[in-house]
């Protein structure tokens, strides 16, 4: 089995054009055994749904990796420990990575939705300090600071076959999120606006595709899919794809990339 990622969620916070909420699976093969290890990154509201639809065994899943806490990238973590301790009796650690604040911000996240819950298995939680590598699994974590929130941060992972996947999280087109995504084989951007609304002073901490036309040639990477999009918007990238082969790939919900 190669290393892949499957796109749960291409969408943006408002479900436009009924893409689900961002949420992605990494998986690649268990060094210390036969199986296989897999981490799912940022899990909005629809993400378990859309695992259902994907027949994709919440039992199955190790790891979270959280980017940052807005609600589209957070806000179905209660309904997956809750199916956990439910319908799976889950007795595996559960392990929940990401930027300072995670332990609280899922904590507290939990507390609001289902007030006074108890689960019946670990749940470990570990913060990663920005530009430090981590081995997990086979694997290894590199967090990148990103402007979007305070704790934003994109994912560098590398897999154990040496492949590199970088995911941006939400955040702004400038030389962090260049760097972040630096020499990597398979990238995946959000692209959430056509353009900043000043684009000479921008202010929405979001990728619009404006910038990432101008930008594109900075961004060292064997392939770029975008995401956190709408239609409309895929239709514009496929149009600048046409003439500039290899510029981007939209995603959409159930896309599977291999490395």
């Amino acid at each position: 089995m190669s290393e892949q990622i499957l796109i749960l969620g291409s969408g943006n916070a408002f479900f436009t054009d009924g893409r689900a909420h961002a949420c992605y699976m990494a998986q690649w093969p268990d060094p210390s055994s036969s199986g296989t290890i897999r981490m799912l990154v940022d899990y909005g509201a629809s993400s378990l749904m859309r695992m259902n639809q994907e027949k994709i065994a919440p039992s199955t899943i190790q790891s979270l990796f959280l980017t940052h806490f807005h609600g589209d990238h957070i806000g179905g973590l209660p309904f997956l420990l809750i199916h956990f301790k439910y319908i799976d009796r889950r007795k595996e650690p559960f392990w929940i990575l990401g930027p300072a604040g995670v332990e609280q911000a899922v904590t507290d996240l939990l507390e609001q939705m289902y007030p006074g819950m108890e689960l019946d298995f670990p749940l470990y939680f570990k913060e990663l300090k920005a530009s430090e590598s981590t081995s997990f699994m086979g694997a290894s974590i590199e967090p990148r600071p990103v402007t979007h929130r305070p704790e934003s941060v994109a994912l560098r992972l590398s897999f154990p076959s040496g492949k590199l996947f970088a995911f941006s999280g939400d955040a702004a087109m400038d030389d962090l999120l260049v760097q972040a995504l630096e020499d990597s084989d398979l990238s995946i951007v959000e692209l959430s606006i056509e353009s900043q609304p000043d684009p000479d002073h921008p202010t929405v901490a979001h990728v619009s595709l404006q910038e990432l036309m101008e930008q594109r040639d900075r961004i060292r990477t064997g392939r770029l899919v975008v995401s956190h999009i709408y239609n409309d918007l895929a239709s514009q990238v496929e149009k600048v794809n046409s003439d500039r082969p290899g510029f981007a790939e939209p995603a959409f919900d159930g896309l599977v990339l291999s490395l």
